[in-house]
């Protein structure tokens, strides 16, 4: 298994997995730029296999968990990240355990068991997430794929930057996306930052958090958020901290573009794209828009939003 964050590595995992995954759609809305004032660009990860851009990290780590003879691989997730490994482990051929904490999205519980994972339920903590993981790990002999703060993963995942720079990479002055952990924001980060670091009119990597989240203390003054989980509707990204190879990269080239955002915001986001764009999108994918659509700097022009996730709690609609 890699042990190294790297352009070349980024490019294996581009390689590796492409035949497998989605060159997801770019999508706009005429409605939607005259609302922001912009000409907005849509990265389509909700059209992704099992629903996110999590398909992309985590069928990078099973196909090199598998070559290292892996016995089988395990994760803690809220729902994205169960999936896509299971999907990844039922792809390639490994047994495939996931750590659910109990307040998950029905919905993405039944993707995971679709996918053919076991599930063990833990307390909605990271410290019960993690330690329950960690013991069935030792005792099931499997490989940890951490959701957030893994080199497999951060490398696999930056294949979405590969296809954004081929569909729109002349278009666009600025990427948004939703920050949770940190591995999908790292990545993109690290990748635009060190292939793109001459460009005219520099992209602008934005970081979009919910309020509670407080990245930016993190990344200016070193200090940590105060919980562990957030108490929001994007549950994609109630997990409060970010992983250490993160925030390194975050701090490195985005510390000045974090942008905070609202709960109602985030619904407002949802609505805009469900009503304009027809596209059923989960709330932590609305989160990155909301940040657009609220809060996008005046001299951004041509924002592209990345869509992370289509995995939605369908209680909450008909809620």
């Amino acid at each position: 298994m890699t042990s190294e964050i790297s352009v070349d590595e980024m490019r294996a995992a581009h390689k590796r997995t492409a035949p497998f995954i989605h060159n997801t759609p770019i999508m706009t809305s005429e409605k939607i730029d005259e609302k922001v004032g912009a000409h907005v660009l849509f990265k389509c990860e909700h059209l992704q296999k099992t629903g996110s851009f999590k398909a992309r990290g985590a069928l990078n780590s099973v196909i090199l968990a598998k070559e290292q003879n892996a016995k089988g691989v395990i994760a803690h997730s809220s729902g994205n990240h169960g999936q896509a490994l299971a999907w990844s482990a039922l792809k390639i051929g490994l047994p495939c355990t996931i750590v659910v904490p109990r307040n998950a999205p029905v919905s993405k519980i039944d993707g995971m068991k679709e996918y053919g994972a076991n599930i063990t339920l833990c307390e909605p903590t990271m410290s019960s997430r993690e330690s329950v993981c960690a013991d069935l790990a030792e005792k099931l002999d499997s490989f940890y794929v951490d959701p957030h703060n893994c080199v497999s993963m951060i490398n696999g995942h930056a294949s979405v930057v590969f296809e954004v720079l081929g569909q729109v990479g002349n278009e666009i002055d600025s990427i948004f996306l939703s920050v949770g952990g940190g591995g999908f924001a790292a990545s993109v980060a690290f990748l635009i930052g060190n292939i793109r670091p001459d460009v005219e009119g520099e992209y602008r990597i934005y970081l979009v958090e919910p309020e509670q989240k407080q990245l930016s203390k993190l990344l200016e003054e070193g200090v940590q958020c105060d919980v562990e989980t957030l108490n929001t509707i994007a549950d994609g990204v109630r997990v409060a901290q970010v992983g250490s190879l993160c925030e390194p990269i975050l701090k490195k080239y985005c510390t000045k573009t974090v942008v905070s955002v609202k709960e109602e915001e985030i619904k407002e986001a949802l609505k805009l794209i469900w009503t304009r764009m027809k596209q059923r999108i989960e709330p932590t994918a609305a989160l990155a828009f909301a940040g657009v659509l609220y809060h996008k700097p005046s001299h951004i022009k041509r924002p592209l939003v990345i869509l992370c996730g289509g995995n939605v709690d369908t209680n909450y609609v008909i809620n």
